[in-house]
């Protein structure tokens, strides 16, 4: 192909696009424009159709608040029945006036979430679960802590749970006889068996209970006292592979019981895999 025959190709071109654009510009031009009247018409119609629209919805809410308003003072819904469980520390009477809730109280008026919050804020509640049952009962289920220990903090008695950790303070009125607990302060990294002793102890794989035990004292150097009021016996535990020495002091707890020794104890000590034995003094009485 010639460059002549390009270049009229190419001029060619450019004429049709003019062409194009003019007829467009041309067609623009012929267009008629919209009336401003009718633009308005247009937007009041659509602000209309809104309005209307947000109107019914708040129709439709205040008729849903309404309606619940009613159902909340309905007697049909008014508490019957108010079962609680898992609580021994607390009474029933307790527990609903930490709930705030109670007979013939409606239902639906209760709020379950805050009531589990309130329950839960209470010292001697690990958690609470409320279910409904409509239209007039309501179930509460909750996990008390358990004590375990009694420490003194600030001149001051508390009950404790099995790891060492302060629940409430000890009041007179709902006492609890329970072995005193001290933690000397350079123990406090061994005072972490505490939980798996316990356990121990509970499953009774030692020849004593946890309610024998008049108190425990954790000390320094890895060593551990138990002091047994009703039989007069100090126990000194090495906290060295102490489920070790525990064995080792069932041993000899048996056997000296065997051989009918065991009234003359006054102390059993175990570390290092071994056990010493020490006897009473002259004075003292074995009958108590």
């Amino acid at each position: 192909m010639s460059v002549a025959r390009l270049n009229k190709s190419r001029l060619n071109l450019n004429n049709s696009d003019r062409k194009t654009r003019s007829r467009n510009v041309n067609k623009m031009r012929k267009e008629p424009s919209r009336p401003l009247s009718e633009i308005f018409l247009s937007l009041f119609r659509k602000t209309c159709i809104s309005s209307i629209c947000l109107l019914m919805l708040a129709l439709v809410g205040l008729g849903c608040l309404a309606g619940y308003r009613w159902l909340t003072v309905l007697p049909y819904f008014a508490l019957q029945n108010i079962t609680v469980t898992g609580n021994h520390r607390l009474s029933d009477g307790e527990i609903l006036s930490i709930s705030q809730v109670g007979l013939n109280k409606n239902s639906l008026a209760i709020n379950i979430g805050d009531v589990e919050s309130r329950l839960s804020a209470n010292n001697w509640i690990t958690s609470a679960a409320i279910k409904r049952n409509l239209p007039n009962k309501l179930s509460i289920q909750i996990i008390e802590k358990k004590p375990q220990f009694m420490v003194r903090q600030n001149d001051k008695l508390f009950y404790c749970d099995k790891a060492g950790e302060l629940i409430a303070p000890v009041i007179p009125g709902k006492f609890l006889s329970l072995p005193f607990l001290n933690i000397e302060s350079d123990a406090m990294e061994q005072a972490k068996i505490l939980p798996e002793f316990m356990k121990v102890l509970s499953r009774r794989e030692l020849p004593f209970d946890p309610g024998q035990i008049a108190w425990v004292n954790i000390k320094g150097g890895n060593r551990m006292e138990i002091f047994m009021d009703k039989l007069g016996l100090t126990i000194r535990l090495g906290m060295d592979n102490w489920k070790t020495q525990l064995s080792n002091l069932n041993i000899v707890w048996n056997d000296l019981k065997n051989r009918g020794e065991f009234r003359n104890v006054a102390r059993i000590s175990t570390g290092k895999d071994r056990v010493w034995v020490e006897k009473r003094t002259s004075g003292y009485d074995g009958s108590r």
